[in-house]
This record gives structure tokens, C-alpha cells and sequence, in this order.
């Protein structure tokens, strides 16, 4: 997947921003990891979200987010896989909410990739068919 910036772009600005934090004792290490975390992001990928930490976003922006429909994420939400401030009528979910189920959410798939690759050895056949549970 190509980025929104060249790996040398993403190098020079890596630099630039490197030079303008020492020029700038003042900035916390926190903000000059999320500098570089953005520079990451954007070399990795071509679309980037920045939200303030306390932000909440509707149902239909987290789906639009995680690439779901707003359905789905009404149904994490009532599950309580994912935790979201309601009204009445709306369900608000915090930003780090959703950093933290999209991590977990990796996570998970990792592990299943992990253990169904270890299903498979060098004495498997070929055409042998895999389980699922």
C-alpha cells in the first residue's frame, strides 16, 4: 500500500520535525511521539485521522473508521465489546475507544493467523483441507 508520502519525503520531514522539536525543550515527549508517530502514518498509509484524545465520534463515523456498517458497530456496542457514551436515541464512542478495539482487534487476528499457520507443517499434503472449528 503506498502511503501519502514518499519514503524520502517521509525522511526529510522526519528530519525537519526533529530539528524544530530541539529547538523546543518545552514539548513534551508525549507530543514528540505523536509527531513522529504522523510522520509513520503517513509514510504507511494514504489517508490518515487525527482526532484530539477526548474527541467522541458518532456510530457512523466509527463504522466509516473501521470499515463496517454503522449496524455492526450498534451491535459492539450492545454487546459490550466496545464501550460508547448513550443518550436516549445516541451513542457517542470515545476516540481511544476505538484505538483500543482496533488494537485488540489486530491482536486477535494475529493470533488466529498464528495458530492456523501453525496447523500447517511440511508433512501436511497438499490437498489437505483444513479445519475450522
Amino acid at each position: 500500500m503506498a502511503g501519502a508520502i514518499t519514503h524520502d519525503k517521509a525522511s526529510q520531514l522526519r528530519d525537519a520535525v526533529d530539528e524544530a522539536l530541539r529547538a523546543a525543550p518545552e514539548i513534551t515527549d508525549s507530543a514528540r511521539a505523536a509527531f513522529a508517530r504522523l510522520v509513520d502514518v503517513l509514510e504507511a498509509s494514504d489517508d490518515a485521522v487525527v482526532f484530539p484524545a477526548e474527541a467522541t465520534i458518532s456510530t457512523s463515523q466509527a463504522a466509516a473508521l473501521l470499515g463496517v456498517s454503522r449496524m455492526t458497530v450498534v451491535r459492539l456496542v450492545d454487546r459490550g465489546e466496545m464501550r460508547a457514551e448513550t443518550s436516549a436515541v445516541h451513542r457517542r464512542i470515545p476516540v481511544a475507544e476505538l484505538a483500543r478495539y482496533q488494537a485488540e482487534t489486530r491482536t486477535r487476528r494475529r493470533s488466529a493467523m498464528a495458530e492456523l499457520a501453525g496447523d500447517i507443517t511440511e508433512d501436511a499434503p497438499a490437498d489437505r483441507v483444513i479445519e475450522t472449528r
